[in-house]
């Protein structure tokens, strides 16, 4: 009997924007592999599919995979193959294993690693990847505002980028998106304005996105400075350089 691994993105928050295709998956599963960053820590992801799970009969077996979230690549290498072989086990005595992981799983996820060590590793393991909604597309939903139209140009920024590259980035892109690095908006606030943005250009702060205690607050670029923006990781900011509001409204520069 040959097994078979799934890569499941269950999407930001919103258990009801997993994709029709991820909760097929969820629902066949013989094994569900959750991501957590430390044994203690609780997984967002599995509050996710908790109805879809209460609907089976037969209850999947739930695997709990360590991720630390550390820059020791040599560390984390060991750790991403030690996972890798313990799913590839599974799979080659005829298991359905599903991973479920955030957002989307070939965006800024853990999946990546784990999936690059399988194939490295284990090149022959049948394997499936299923999109999921992305945060970023599920803030500029609930902020109610276009990540992009016409001929925009969109550039993500990685929390850990340097301001240089921040501002150099920001030059050449009508709308920027700060992913796990929102906190760091008031001093990227000058940089943003030197390379062409400015004090009214819109900015839309989410935080947690499409869960229950999610935050959305618009304004300009010169409000951020004033806003209480938390480390909260789950918390995305989108600049718009053509957009500005007006009478409390949101409008397009032409």
């Amino acid at each position: 009997m040959t097994g078979k691994f799934i890569g499941v993105g269950v999407g930001p928050g919103d258990p009801e924007l997993i994709t029709i295709k991820a909760s097929k998956a969820l629902q066949v599963a013989d094994i569900i592999c959750i991501p957590k960053a430390n044994v203690d820590k609780p997984s967002l992801a599995v509050t996710m599919i908790t109805q879809i799970l209460e609907s089976r009969k037969v209850k999947p077996e739930m695997l709990e995979l360590i991720f630390p979230m550390t820059k020791d690549d040599i560390s984390n290498q060991e750790l991403w193959d030690k996972n890798a072989n313990i799913i590839a086990k599974q799979v080659n005595i005829g298991k359905t294993v599903v991973f479920i992981t955030l957002g989307d799983p070939m965006f800024y996820s853990t999946f990546i690693y784990l999936y690059q060590s399988l194939q490295k590793g284990h090149p022959n393991l049948e394997l499936e990847i299923i999109p999921g909604v992305s945060a970023f597309n599920a803030c500029a939903t609930s902020a109610r505002i276009p990540l992009a139209e016409k001929e925009e140009l969109v550039t993500v920024i990685p929390s850990g980028l340097d301001e240089k590259l921040v501002e150099e980035a920001a030059k050449y892109s009508d709308n920027l998106i700060f992913i796990k690095c929102a906190y760091r908006l008031k001093e990227l606030v000058p940089v943003l304005e030197r390379a062409g943005f400015n004090e009214n250009s819109v900015i839309a702060l989410v935080r947690r996105c499409s869960m229950p205690n999610e935050a959305v607050t618009v304004g300009r670029l010169c409000d951020a400075m004033h806003w209480n923006i938390s480390e909260d990781y789950f918390t995305i900011a989108i600049v718009k350089k053509k957009y500005f509001i007006s009478n409390d409204k949101v409008m397009y520069d032409e």
